[in-house]
């Protein structure tokens, strides 16, 4: 992943804490990140947009 651009990291909901360590991880990297609260499939459920591929 290119270190110039912003990451977000987010897991299957907001109780999940594995998106809290890729955070903590990718912070000392030097990566610019944010969690995102909710979790994808909040997300998705919302109707906000989203990019998949396959």
């Amino acid at each position: 992943m290119p270190q110039n651009r912003e990451v977000i990291a987010y897991c299957r909901g907001p109780y999940c804490v594995y998106s809290l360590d890729a955070v903590a991880r990718l912070r000392r990297s030097g990566f610019k990140v944010r969690r995102l609260e909710d979790g994808y499939p909040e997300w998705k459920a919302a109707g906000f947009p989203v990019e998949e591929s396959l």
